[in-house]
């Protein structure tokens, strides 16, 4: 057995000494808040406690070794951690040395003559602690072993701060991106107090921030405001499920609109429970909301109450709505319609094509009018004024808009009128304005030859003053019958005076005027007789 000398006794009580006071040094370093302060002692310890003159400890920055403390005269270098060196074979491997002869080493040939020897010990992952002496074999164990200690407290108080700055910088991150945010956020607690508010905009606030942490929502809010707050606080508190709600507010005499979504927040280790409530001015989103109701029922009004005939359709003319004068006007409900291609139900077979036409229009974006023809659902025809609306918005064109107006009562007086500018309205015969605006068609054409046969009514006054006009019409009309019987389809028939007719022969010689002329007179006879024989 190893005799234990008075030396060794001394060395183990200083060795406890030391122990004791870098425990207590690592007691100190919770204390500290920077990586400096934490520097700065480390450094202090192992020159005074350790009794190392010669202290660097490099920090890795950038794949290089930065000397982040040192004592006064230990040479500061930068060295890749990739170079051959001691510190860098410390870093890499994650272990400790001890160089009795620094001269004489491979990977510490470039350092100065002054120093003998060294120890080498990592830093995490942060770097590396060295220290230097004049002599050689001046490190032992046991100062490698007290070393470790000192560097694990150092790297433990280390890991702590810049855990902590972490933490410190995401808070400020989270705070900073909170405030940024439009919405107002309000930390509760299930019983609806108030316990930190974050906001970018007080003005939606119905107090100032300091006076409404720590209060209670029915302290703050309108009682049926408040109410609904503490009853979606607990639910999501025992369900652990988003709530949400909006609510109308008047803040300063000014009516806003809100929106909160309440969701539950729980600690990691499920020991605190707290409900983030994300309030969202809404005020103008129900502004918009109110005016668009308002446009909406004002756009169906205006649609139901139409005189004329409206439908909405998509892009592909798919009939989306109908109107109730639609729905009087072609017979057809809103039902059986919906969905439906419009031009199948409308168009009549002799206007396929020109339908088809004005609706490839309308979905090229081009505006439609003109007058046409439609059928009802009975299968009857109307004469319509249609019109086609494309619907766009800003990314394009959304659908059609499609009126149709009855025009089949103007249509019937505008053929009405046309017939009467050319007919005569007693007889039906052509009027004398067409009979000149035929011969002056006819002077051009090549109906030749061309024969115009003239006549009156003998005794037409005597008629009128002995029976009277009634009678005088009659003896008319039967002479305007006289001749649209006896003419051929081609030829054309007028009554150009009270009692005068023309009759234009196209392509007719003499002769067959004659011939003509003999029918005229053999109708008439057979007129006289048949009246002689109603008698």
């Amino acid at each position: 057995m190893k005799e234990i000398t008075i030396e060794d006794k001394a060395e183990k009580k200083g060795t406890e000494k030391i122990i004791k006071e870098l425990h207590q040094i690592a007691l100190d370093f919770k204390e500290l808040e920077t990586e400096k302060e934490i520097l700065e002692i480390t450094l202090k310890a192992a020159e005074n406690l350790l009794n190392f003159n010669l202290c660097n400890i490099l920090f890795v920055k950038e794949e290089k070794f930065v000397s982040a403390a040192s004592s006064s005269e230990f040479e500061e270098e930068k060295r890749s951690i990739s170079d051959t060196s001691i510190a860098a074979k410390t870093y890499n491997e994650k272990r400790s040395f001890i160089i009795d002869d620094l001269q004489n080493h491979p990977e510490a040939l470039s350092v100065k003559s002054i120093y003998k020897s060294a120890l080498s010990i990592p830093i995490g992952r942060y770097g590396v602690f060295q220290a230097a002496a004049p002599d050689k074999n001046f490190f032992t164990e046991n100062d490698l072993e007290l070393a470790e200690i000192l560097i694990s407290h150092f790297t433990a108080a280390l890991d702590r701060v810049y855990a902590q700055d972490k933490i410190t910088e995401q808070k400020k991150y989270l705070s900073t991106v909170l405030k940024a945010i439009p919405e107002i956020i309000i930390l509760l607690d299930k019983e609806g107090n108030y316990l930190n508010i974050l906001t970018s905009d007080s003005d939606d606030l119905v107090d100032a921030k300091d006076k409404l942490i720590g209060k209670n929502v029915k302290n703050i809010l309108p009682k049926n405001i408040a109410d609904k707050y503490l009853k979606y606080c607990k639910m999501v508190y025992q369900e652990e499920k988003q709530k949400s709600f909006d609510y109308r507010l008047n803040i300063k005499g000014q009516e806003k609109y809100f929106d909160v979504i309440f969701s539950p927040v729980t600690s990691k280790e499920k020991k605190d429970k707290i409900i983030v409530s994300t309030i969202r001015n809404i005020t103008e989103l129900k502004i918009n909301e109110n005016q668009l109701k308002k446009q909406k029922i004002y756009f169906e009004q205006l649609f139901n109450n139409s005189t004329e005939a409206i439908v909405l359709l998509d892009n592909d003319f798919r009939v989306l709505k109908i109107n109730k004068k639609f729905e009087l006007l072609f017979g057809f409900k809103e039902s059986e319609l919906l969905n439906k291609n419009l031009d199948d139900f409308l168009l009549p077979d002799d206007f396929i094509k020109k339908g088809r036409e004005y609706t490839k229009k309308v979905k090229n974006d081009e505006k439609v009018e003109a007058e046409s023809i439609r059928k009802t659902k009975s299968g009857g025809k109307i004469n319509v004024y249609l019109q086609g609306f494309p619907i766009k918005l800003v990314d394009g064109q959304i659908g059609i808009y499609a009126l149709y107006k009855d025009i089949t009562e103007r249509k019937k007086k505008e053929k009405q009128i046309q017939y009467l500018s050319f007919h005569d309205e007693m007889t039906g015969l052509y009027n004398r304005r067409y009979f000149e605006n035929e011969l002056n068609r006819l002077n051009s054409s090549r109906k030749y030859p061309i024969t115009i046969v003239i006549g009156d009514l003998d005794e037409l006054k005597m008629v009128n003053d002995t029976y009277g006009h009634k009678k005088g019409d009659e003896y008319i009309i039967n002479a305007a019958d006289i001749l649209k019987s006896t003419a051929r389809a081609e030829d054309v028939v007028s009554r150009i005076g009270g009692d005068e007719f023309a009759v234009i022969l196209p392509t007719t010689n003499q002769k067959e005027a004659e011939s003509f002329c003999l029918r005229i007179q053999k109708n008439i006879e057979k007129l006289v007789m048949y009246n002689k024989l109603c008698k």
